[in-house]
Protein backbone atom coordinates (compact mmCIF):
# COMPACT_ATOMS: atom_id res chain seq x y z
CA UNK A 1 0.00 0.00 0.00
CA UNK A 2 3.12 2.40 0.98
CA UNK A 3 4.57 2.80 -2.95
CA UNK A 4 0.67 3.31 -4.07
CA UNK A 5 0.27 5.77 -1.62
CA UNK A 6 3.54 7.66 -2.46
CA UNK A 7 2.44 7.41 -6.28
CA UNK A 8 -0.50 9.29 -5.54
CA UNK A 9 0.68 11.66 -3.19
CA UNK A 10 3.59 12.32 -6.32
CA UNK A 11 0.78 12.75 -8.83
CA UNK A 12 -1.15 15.21 -6.89
CA UNK A 13 1.93 16.92 -6.36
CA UNK A 14 2.99 16.84 -10.07
CA UNK A 15 -0.91 18.00 -11.10
CA UNK A 16 -0.98 21.02 -8.50
CA UNK A 17 2.78 22.44 -9.91
CA UNK A 18 1.17 22.09 -13.16
CA UNK A 19 -1.54 24.41 -12.19
CA UNK A 20 0.59 26.89 -9.82
CA UNK A 21 3.20 27.14 -12.88
CA UNK A 22 0.12 27.96 -15.32
CA UNK A 23 -1.12 30.59 -13.47
CA UNK A 24 1.94 32.26 -13.23
CA UNK A 25 2.32 31.73 -16.84
CA UNK A 26 -0.83 33.27 -17.84
CA UNK A 27 -0.55 36.30 -15.06
CA UNK A 28 -2.80 34.75 -12.04
CA UNK A 29 -5.80 32.37 -11.36
CA UNK A 30 -8.91 33.30 -14.21
CA UNK A 31 -11.84 35.11 -13.54
CA UNK A 32 -15.55 33.24 -11.98
CA UNK A 33 -17.59 33.00 -14.94
CA UNK A 34 -19.70 36.15 -13.75
CA UNK A 35 -17.29 38.64 -12.99
CA UNK A 36 -18.01 42.23 -10.97
CA UNK A 37 -15.81 44.85 -9.91
CA UNK A 38 -14.12 45.18 -5.98
CA UNK A 39 -15.02 48.91 -6.15
CA UNK A 40 -17.89 50.68 -7.88
CA UNK A 41 -18.83 54.84 -8.65
CA UNK A 42 -21.05 56.02 -10.20
CA UNK A 43 -20.75 59.96 -11.48
CA UNK A 44 -22.61 62.29 -13.84
CA UNK A 45 -20.46 64.41 -16.50
CA UNK A 46 -23.67 66.78 -16.11
CA UNK A 47 -23.61 67.13 -20.00
CA UNK A 48 -27.01 68.71 -20.46
CA UNK A 49 -26.71 69.21 -24.19
CA UNK A 50 -26.80 65.22 -24.74
CA UNK A 51 -29.81 64.99 -21.88
CA UNK A 52 -31.65 63.00 -24.79
CA UNK A 53 -31.78 61.47 -27.97
CA UNK A 54 -34.17 63.17 -29.41
CA UNK A 55 -31.37 66.01 -29.25
CA UNK A 56 -28.25 64.15 -30.59
CA UNK A 57 -30.68 61.84 -32.74
CA UNK A 58 -27.25 60.88 -34.95
CA UNK A 59 -26.33 57.23 -34.03
CA UNK A 60 -22.77 56.03 -32.98
CA UNK A 61 -20.37 54.87 -35.27
CA UNK A 62 -17.06 52.96 -35.64
CA UNK A 63 -14.81 55.68 -36.99
CA UNK A 64 -15.71 58.16 -34.26
CA UNK A 65 -15.08 55.61 -31.32
CA UNK A 66 -12.42 53.37 -33.19
CA UNK A 67 -10.64 55.51 -35.24
CA UNK A 68 -6.77 56.26 -35.01
CA UNK A 69 -7.01 58.04 -31.92
CA UNK A 70 -8.53 55.11 -30.04
CA UNK A 71 -6.41 52.69 -31.28
CA UNK A 72 -3.48 53.82 -28.89
CA UNK A 73 -4.91 55.97 -25.51
CA UNK A 74 -1.76 57.67 -23.94
CA UNK A 75 -2.66 59.41 -21.14
CA UNK A 76 1.14 61.61 -20.31
CA UNK A 77 -0.88 62.71 -17.21
CA UNK A 78 -1.55 59.26 -15.52
CA UNK A 79 2.32 57.95 -17.19
CA UNK A 80 -0.19 54.92 -18.74
CA UNK A 81 -0.41 54.11 -22.37
CA UNK A 82 -3.25 51.87 -23.16
CA UNK A 83 -3.59 49.48 -26.71
CA UNK A 84 -7.18 48.76 -28.02
CA UNK A 85 -6.93 44.61 -28.28
CA UNK A 86 -10.61 44.33 -29.24
CA UNK A 87 -13.62 46.78 -30.27
CA UNK A 88 -17.39 46.11 -31.17
CA UNK A 89 -20.22 48.32 -31.66
CA UNK A 90 -23.83 46.10 -31.45
CA UNK A 91 -27.82 47.19 -31.58
CA UNK A 92 -28.08 44.06 -29.31
CA UNK A 93 -27.13 45.88 -25.80
CA UNK A 94 -28.47 42.56 -24.15
CA UNK A 95 -25.06 40.78 -25.48
CA UNK A 96 -22.45 42.56 -24.00
CA UNK A 97 -23.97 42.25 -20.28
CA UNK A 98 -24.65 39.56 -18.24
CA UNK A 99 -27.48 39.93 -15.59
CA UNK A 100 -31.36 39.71 -15.98
CA UNK A 101 -31.57 42.83 -13.85
CA UNK A 102 -29.00 44.62 -16.34
CA UNK A 103 -30.43 43.76 -19.45
CA UNK A 104 -34.01 44.79 -17.97
CA UNK A 105 -33.14 47.88 -17.42
CA UNK A 106 -31.36 48.63 -20.46
CA UNK A 107 -34.16 47.32 -22.62
CA UNK A 108 -36.62 49.63 -20.56
CA UNK A 109 -33.84 52.61 -21.29
CA UNK A 110 -34.59 51.85 -24.85
CA UNK A 111 -30.59 51.00 -25.52
CA UNK A 112 -30.10 50.83 -29.13
CA UNK A 113 -26.38 50.99 -29.10
CA UNK A 114 -23.47 49.45 -27.29
CA UNK A 115 -20.03 49.90 -28.13
CA UNK A 116 -17.54 47.90 -26.18
CA UNK A 117 -13.73 47.83 -26.61
CA UNK A 118 -10.87 45.75 -24.33
CA UNK A 119 -7.96 47.75 -23.97
CA UNK A 120 -4.45 46.91 -22.05
CA UNK A 121 -1.14 48.50 -20.91
CA UNK A 122 2.11 47.34 -19.15
CA UNK A 123 0.30 46.87 -16.21
CA UNK A 124 -3.28 47.04 -16.21
CA UNK A 125 -6.03 44.97 -18.39
CA UNK A 126 -9.41 47.26 -19.25
CA UNK A 127 -12.96 47.02 -20.71
CA UNK A 128 -15.02 50.18 -21.55
CA UNK A 129 -18.47 49.91 -22.98
CA UNK A 130 -20.62 52.82 -24.16
CA UNK A 131 -24.35 52.57 -24.28
CA UNK A 132 -27.06 54.58 -26.17
CA UNK A 133 -29.75 55.00 -24.29
CA UNK A 134 -33.02 57.20 -24.00
CA UNK A 135 -32.32 59.94 -22.20
CA UNK A 136 -30.24 61.28 -18.96
CA UNK A 137 -32.71 59.23 -16.53
CA UNK A 138 -32.16 55.99 -18.39
CA UNK A 139 -28.97 56.40 -17.58
CA UNK A 140 -28.81 56.81 -14.27
CA UNK A 141 -31.23 53.86 -13.86
CA UNK A 142 -29.11 51.94 -15.92
CA UNK A 143 -26.23 52.73 -13.62
CA UNK A 144 -27.74 51.69 -10.71
CA UNK A 145 -28.88 48.34 -12.04
CA UNK A 146 -25.40 47.46 -12.75
CA UNK A 147 -24.05 48.57 -9.36
CA UNK A 148 -22.84 45.77 -7.14
CA UNK A 149 -25.04 44.77 -4.30
CA UNK A 150 -22.43 45.49 -0.54
CA UNK A 151 -23.75 42.43 1.51
CA UNK A 152 -20.91 39.14 0.72
CA UNK A 153 -23.92 36.98 0.88
CA UNK A 154 -26.12 39.36 -1.61
CA UNK A 155 -26.07 38.16 -5.72
CA UNK A 156 -25.20 40.81 -7.87
CA UNK A 157 -28.07 41.40 -10.76
CA UNK A 158 -25.67 41.67 -13.74
CA UNK A 159 -22.72 43.73 -15.03
CA UNK A 160 -20.53 44.30 -18.46
CA UNK A 161 -19.19 41.08 -20.09
CA UNK A 162 -15.12 40.80 -20.52
CA UNK A 163 -14.28 41.16 -23.58
CA UNK A 164 -12.74 38.07 -25.22
CA UNK A 165 -13.03 36.42 -21.98
CA UNK A 166 -10.60 32.95 -23.32
CA UNK A 167 -7.69 35.25 -23.82
CA UNK A 168 -4.93 36.90 -21.04
CA UNK A 169 -4.97 39.01 -19.77
CA UNK A 170 -8.73 39.56 -20.45
CA UNK A 171 -9.60 35.96 -18.25
CA UNK A 172 -8.16 37.51 -15.38
CA UNK A 173 -10.61 40.78 -15.01
CA UNK A 174 -12.45 40.43 -11.91
CA UNK A 175 -10.03 37.41 -10.52
CA UNK A 176 -8.20 40.04 -9.12
CA UNK A 177 -9.01 43.73 -7.38
CA UNK A 178 -10.83 45.59 -9.99
CA UNK A 179 -12.98 48.86 -9.96
CA UNK A 180 -15.02 50.57 -12.28
CA UNK A 181 -16.82 53.44 -13.07
CA UNK A 182 -19.98 54.21 -14.33
CA UNK A 183 -20.21 58.17 -15.98
CA UNK A 184 -23.62 59.54 -17.00
CA UNK A 185 -23.46 61.51 -20.38
CA UNK A 186 -26.54 62.58 -21.68
CA UNK A 187 -28.46 59.87 -22.94
CA UNK A 188 -25.05 58.19 -23.06
CA UNK A 189 -23.46 55.61 -20.10
CA UNK A 190 -20.06 54.71 -20.31
CA UNK A 191 -18.87 52.11 -17.79
CA UNK A 192 -14.66 52.01 -17.50
CA UNK A 193 -13.39 48.80 -15.66
CA UNK A 194 -9.58 48.36 -14.91
CA UNK A 195 -7.28 45.84 -13.20
CA UNK A 196 -4.05 45.50 -12.71
CA UNK A 197 -2.25 42.25 -14.34
CA UNK A 198 -0.88 40.72 -11.95
CA UNK A 199 -3.30 41.47 -9.34
CA UNK A 200 -5.15 37.96 -7.71
CA UNK A 201 -6.91 38.77 -4.74
CA UNK A 202 -10.30 40.82 -4.80
CA UNK A 203 -9.31 41.63 -1.24
CA UNK A 204 -6.00 43.14 -1.85
CA UNK A 205 -6.97 46.70 -2.07
CA UNK A 206 -4.71 49.09 -4.65
CA UNK A 207 -5.36 52.75 -6.18
CA UNK A 208 -6.90 52.03 -10.16
CA UNK A 209 -7.42 56.03 -10.00
CA UNK A 210 -4.92 56.57 -12.64
CA UNK A 211 -5.92 53.96 -15.10
CA UNK A 212 -9.52 54.38 -14.69
CA UNK A 213 -8.77 58.00 -15.94
CA UNK A 214 -6.98 57.23 -18.65
CA UNK A 215 -9.38 55.17 -20.16
CA UNK A 216 -12.05 57.69 -19.52
CA UNK A 217 -10.45 59.31 -22.52
CA UNK A 218 -12.82 56.65 -24.61
CA UNK A 219 -15.69 59.30 -24.21
CA UNK A 220 -14.08 62.05 -25.79
CA UNK A 221 -16.19 61.76 -29.08
CA UNK A 222 -19.07 62.77 -26.58
CA UNK A 223 -16.76 66.01 -26.49
CA UNK A 224 -16.78 66.08 -30.19
CA UNK A 225 -20.50 65.81 -30.46
CA UNK A 226 -21.28 68.68 -27.53
CA UNK A 227 -19.35 71.22 -29.15
CA UNK A 228 -21.19 70.38 -32.72
CA UNK A 229 -24.18 70.32 -31.55
CA UNK A 230 -23.19 74.06 -29.24
CA UNK A 231 -22.31 75.61 -32.28
CA UNK A 232 -25.63 74.26 -34.10
CA UNK A 233 -27.81 75.81 -31.58
CA UNK A 234 -25.68 79.14 -32.15
CA UNK A 235 -26.31 79.51 -35.67
CA UNK A 236 -29.56 78.79 -35.68
CA UNK A 237 -30.32 81.57 -33.04
CA UNK A 238 -27.96 83.64 -35.21
CA UNK A 239 -30.60 82.69 -37.93
CA UNK A 240 -33.49 83.51 -36.22
CA UNK A 241 -32.06 86.51 -34.54
CA UNK A 242 -33.95 89.88 -35.85
CA UNK A 243 -31.97 91.95 -38.41
CA UNK A 244 -31.06 95.08 -36.88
Amino acid sequence: MLPVLLGALGVAVVALVVVLVLQFATGGADAPENPVPAAFEIHDSGTEILATREADSRPLNKSELFGEDAKQIDSESQGITFELQSSSLSEDCASVVWGDDVRTALSEADCTQAARAGYTSDKYVGAVVMFNLRDQEAGQAVATALQPPKGEQAQPGGFIAVPTPEEDPFSSLGAGYSAAEATVSGHYLTVTWVQSIDSDDPSQRESLVSPIIALNSFRDPLYNRVVQLENLQEAQQQNSAPAA
